[in-house]
C-alpha cells in the first residue's frame, strides 16, 4: 500500500483475536492464512500484531481493493479450511469499515485529510 492511502472504494477489514491456544502455533497458523489471503485477488496489505501488555491478544488489519474482493476471499471453497485453524486456536471479532481520515505523516505525508 502506498504512502497516498488506499484507491477510493478500498474497504479495512479489522480482526481482533484472543488467543486460547499457544501463541506461537497461532501465529503460525495465521502465517499459513496470511499466504493464502495474499494469494487473493484484491488485497492491498496486512499487518497482524500482538498486544504489548496482553500477549493473547492480536489485532489484524488487512486493506483490500473492494468490499467485494473481501467477501470472494472468504467465500473461496478453501477459505474454511485455513480458518478453522485459527478458530482452534483462538476467539475473533471481525468487522469491515471504510476510510473517512487519514494521517500518514512524515515528510510528504497528508494530514488530517477527509476522505
Amino acid at each position: 500500500m502506498d504512502r497516498n492511502g488506499p484507491p477510493p472504494g478500498a474497504v479495512t477489514f479489522i480482526n481482533r483475536f484472543t488467543v486460547t491456544g499457544d501463541p506461537e502455533e497461532f501465529e503460525a497458523a495465521f502465517a499459513k492464512v496470511a499466504a493464502f489471503m495474499t494469494a487473493r485477488p484484491g488485497i492491498l496489505g496486512h499487518t497482524l500484531s500482538r498486544h504489548l501488555d496482553e500477549p493473547g491478544q492480536y489485532v489484524n488489519v488487512a486493506v483490500w481493493r473492494d468490499v467485494g474482493s473481501l467477501r470472494a476471499a472468504v467465500a473461496h471453497p478453501d477459505f474454511g479450511a485455513h480458518a478453522g485453524e485459527l478458530r482452534r486456536l483462538a476467539t475473533s471479532e471481525s468487522d469491515v469499515y471504510v476510510e473517512r481520515q487519514r494521517h500518514l505523516g512524515g515528510a510528504g505525508g497528508r494530514q488530517g485529510e477527509a476522505v
